[in-house]
């Protein structure tokens, strides 16, 4: 149980921090549209998405298999939240520009040359990724693999 603990948590990291770069790359280089962000998590979840299937079926499904339909049940959920969620988190989050600019600020007077566009994307990615890291931890185990079951001793 530990190993696959292991293995789901370096995935995880992993997934993150791809989901991250990309969705970087896409709202500087692709949109560059601070009005879009919601678009470039939308893209860029859906890839980590993809992706994530992919790492799973051969890796941690090994010696945890969730069956067909936790198969069907961990694609409706990653779908979910690269379609729903995580767009729609990205735009909520990005009302909150007064919060950006308080960190912008700070950045300039401490003298970090980050632009606006950047602190404003990385606090929006960052404040979606936290809550959809708690989504996860609270429901993806029990929806994807069932209820939990007692481990034999």
């Amino acid at each position: 149980m530990k190993k696959n603990v292991i293995k789901y948590t370096f995935i995880g990291i992993f997934l993150a921090v791809f989901n991250f770069v990309l969705y970087t790359v896409i709202a500087r280089h692709l949109i560059n549209n601070n009005e879009l962000l919601w678009l470039s998590t939308l893209i860029s979840s859906t890839v980590t998405a993809i992706l994530a299937y992919i790492l799973h079926s051969k890796i941690t499904w090994k010696e945890r298999y969730p069956g067909k339909s936790g198969v069907i049940k961990f694609i409706i959920w990653n779908l979910a939240e690269a379609i729903v969620f995580n767009p729609a988190l990205t735009w909520f989050f990005g009302l909150f520009g007064f919060i950006y600019e308080f960190v912008f600020n700070i950045f300039q007077a401490v003298g970090i040359g980050f632009d606006y566009a950047f602190v404003e994307s990385t606090g929006v990615f960052g404040l979606t990724a936290v809550v959809t890291m708690i989504l996860n931890f609270l429901f993806y185990d029990r929806f994807v693999f069932g209820k939990k079951e007692k481990d034999e001793e």
